[in-house]
Formats: C-alpha cells, sequence, structure tokens
C-alpha cells in the first residue's frame, strides 16, 4: 500500500526531468566586426535575427531532442549550424541571433522561418517551406522559397525575391527591384519604384504605388490578373496588351481598343507628362488601373 502511495508521486518528479532533457538552452557568443560575414543554417524551427550596434553575435535558444550546435570563426567572419541526428525528420531548433549592423548575411532553412530585422547589410535567405521575413533597410535583398512567402517591410535599396507557391509581398519600395512566383501572389504596397519587374505564371500581381520618372517598370503574367492602383498625377507612359483577357481602364478618359489578334485588348497611353515607361502583358489575365486617390 505504501509504494502505492508513492508512485504518483515519483512519476511527477520524473516528467519534468525528461521534458528538461528534451529541450537544449543556447547561450553563445563571438566577436565579429561591424561588417562581418555570417552564415547560418538549421533545418526545422525558426531563425530571428536582429541588428544591433555591437562588434559581436550573440545566439541565445532551445533545441529540441538530438540536435547539437556549432559556432566559430574569426572577426571577419563565422558560421554556425544545427546539426540533427535525422535531417529527414529533424526536431526544431529555435534560435535569435543578434548581429552586427552591417553584417552581411547569409541563412539557409528547411521549414524554419526566417526573420530579420535592423540589419543593414547584404542578405542572401533560402527556405524550402518557412516563410521568410525582413524588416528595415538592408543594402540588398535576395530571397528564395520553394513553398513559403516572403515578406518585405521597409526599403533595401536592392530587391530580388522569389518563390514557388508562395505569396511574395513587399511594404515599401526600392530602386531595384525583381519580384516573381509561380502560383503564388504578388502584393506591392509602396512608394516610389525606379526599375522593377513583377512576374507570375498564375498567380495574381497587386500593386498600389507611383514610378520614377526616366523608369521602367514591368508587369508580366500568363493567367493572373493585374490590377495597379497609382496616384492621378501619376506620369508614365503605359502600353498594356491582354492576348485573351479584358482592361479596364479607370485612370484616364482613354479607352482600350480590341486586341491585334480579334481577341483580348490593347492600351497604349500617357498619363499626365509621361516619364516613366510601365509595359503591362497577360496572356489570359484581365487587367484593371485605378486611382488610388
Amino acid at each position: 500500500m505504501n509504494k502505492m502511495r508513492f508512485l504518483p508521486l515519483i512519476l511527477a518528479t520524473l516528467l519534468p526531468v525528461t521534458a528538461a532533457v528534451a529541450q537544449a538552452t543556447l547561450d553563445r557568443g563571438l566577436r565579429l566586426n561591424t561588417d562581418g560575414s555570417i552564415r547560418i543554417y538549421a533545418l526545422a524551427g525558426s531563425v530571428r535575427i536582429v541588428g544591433w550596434n555591437r562588434d559581436s553575435v550573440a545566439v541565445r535558444g532551445t533545441m529540441g531532442k538530438g540536435n547539437s550546435f556549432h559556432m566559430g570563426g574569426g572577426k571577419t567572419g563565422m558560421k554556425m549550424f544545427v546539426e540533427s541526428v535525422n535531417d529527414r525528420d529533424p526536431t526544431p531548433a529555435n534560435l535569435e541571433v543578434s548581429v552586427p549592423l552591417k553584417s552581411k548575411l547569409w541563412v539557409k532553412t528547411a521549414t524554419a522561418d526566417i526573420d530579420v530585422s535592423g540589419v543593414t547589410g547584404s542578405l542572401d535567405l533560402y527556405v524550402v517551406s518557412g516563410t521568410i521575413r525582413v524588416a528595415g533597410k538592408p543594402a540588398d535583398v535576395n530571397a528564395e522559397a520553394i513553398d513559403g512567402d516572403i515578406r518585405i517591410i521597409g526599403s533595401p535599396t536592392w530587391v530580388r525575391a522569389k518563390s514557388a507557391s508562395g505569396v511574395v509581398s513587399l511594404k515599401g519600395a526600392s530602386a531595384d527591384v525583381s519580384l516573381s512566383t509561380v502560383s503564388g501572389g504578388i502584393i506591392v504596397d509602396g512608394g516610389r519604384f525606379e526599375r522593377a519587374k513583377f512576374e507570375t505564371v498564375t498567380g495574381n500581381i497587386n500593386f498600389a504605388g507611383s514610378f520614377e520618372r526616366g523608369g521602367l517598370v514591368n508587369f508580366d503574367t500568363h493567367s493572373g490578373t493585374i490590377q495597379l492602383r497609382v496616384p492621378s498625377a501619376v506620369s508614365g507612359d503605359f502600353d498594356v496588351v491582354s492576348i485573351a483577357g479584358g482592361i479596364s481602364n479607370k485612370l484616364t478618359s482613354r479607352k482600350p481598343i480590341p486586341g491585334r489578334y480579334g481577341r483580348g485588348a490593347e492600351l497604349v497611353m500617357t498619363s499626365n507628362d509621361g516619364g516613366a515607361r510601365i509595359a503591362i502583358r497577360t496572356f489570359k489575365g484581365a487587367v484593371t488601373l485605378v486611382r488610388s486617390n
């Protein structure tokens, strides 16, 4: 009887120990120049990176059972990675990494989300099915995903972002930007664009913004719809073609004409004094031009 009475107490004390063993806590640091290079590799979980005004890197977080963490390098460059016993079914690792503001970052994951904020250096980010989020004004962003979304908030100087089935979005502006997807959509809610290309296969393109005088901006999709919301005062030369779809122009009084192949529609017009060249092409999709004010 006494033994049976103590058994629940014994089990209650063992369970928290087992849970604690399954999670390893990280607290590591390393000196790095303010513009040093950092490579990070992790399969599952999350990688959150924040820029700070120090010449060092600090790593905190937790790792699931079976993972091991490796970190090393010098003041000009370093790397860190999470090694899993089973790469096909890795346990999650959640990393929080503080890096110098001007760091050059290379991050690659499988299903782990990547979140970068406050870094002004170059970013190279790759995921398979995780989500990439970037906030701030990095010098340049190169982001690639297969099934994941890519979300950029801020004004990087140079942007290249592409996904297969995820949504690619930019809330901000950039002097040189290219966003592309296959079946996902593109959403742009920003300022003024000078050189830009937005391209999908079946995904829709929704653009809200304006254009720099002398700029060149291209919108291209096979069967997705294209909607542009621009100010009534925008200055641009528009060349719009939909091979099998329609065109709705609510920006000016200019009416589209039937397509040259006996279907679809075309629209060539100048808004205000012109200046920027805006080319819009779609095969099956519809195109809508509307005023944002």
